[in-house]
Order: C-alpha cells, then structure tokens, then sequence
C-alpha cells in the first residue's frame, strides 16, 4: 500500500510549485508586445519653448531589446513614458544611466539627431 497522499493531490501540488514561474515567464513576451517598438520621450514643460526645431527624442525598445526588459524597468524608468532633460541625464539619471561614455555613448558630444530623430 502506498504511505503518500493519493496521486490526484500529487499532481496538484506539483502543477502549483511550477504555476507562478510559469505564469510569469509567459507574460513576459505578453507584456513585451504590448509596448511600442518606439515611442517618443515626452518633454519637460517649458523645453518645447527652448528647442521648437527638435522633435521629441526618440526611444527605440527594439534597439535596447539585448538588455532585457528588467534591466531598465522599474529601476530606471517607470512602466509609463516620463519627462526629463538632459541635465538628468548629464547626472546619471534615466538614459544617461546607461549612456554615460562607458556603458554606451555618452549623451554629452552627441549629434542631437541620434536621439532627437523627426519622422521615424
């Protein structure tokens, strides 16, 4: 005769331990597609007065898809667009966390145009 619990009750607890994990590793690629390949990053108020011939920059998530959704989200950025300048960014926050010379091309000394791109 069998000492363990009926074999029903043991599949149930097996397909619990194994549940969370898998719920979470399948709504990844879920959540992934439901963001925008790329957006624009809002601007601060008053920014716009200051450079009316820039166009919001431009955030590509396809370009930045090697990192990992995780390695940005929510640390650095929230789950939602967010306004910042490049005073931030200068100081280490938002895109300048990353983009600082030594991780990937610092903000400073770049062409405006990489990031601040019309019509893409």
């Amino acid at each position: 005769m069998s000492s363990g619990p009926p074999a029903p009750a043991r599949r149930r607890r097996r397909a619990g331990a194994w549940g969370v994990p898998l719920a979470a590793l399948l709504a990844a690629p879920v959540l992934a597609a439901a963001y925008p390949g790329s957006l624009r990053i809002p601007r601060e108020k008053g920014e716009e007065a200051r450079m009316p011939s820039l166009p919001q920059a431009l955030f590509s998530h396809r370009t930045h898809a090697s990192f990992g959704c995780f390695v940005c989200h929510p640390s650095t950025f929230p789950q939602a667009p967010v306004a910042f300048t490049h005073s931030d960014m200068n100081e280490g926050r938002r895109c300048g966390h990353c983009h600082n010379g030594t991780v990937a091309f610092a903000v400073a000394g770049t062409a405006c145009e990489r990031c601040h791109a019309p019509g893409r």
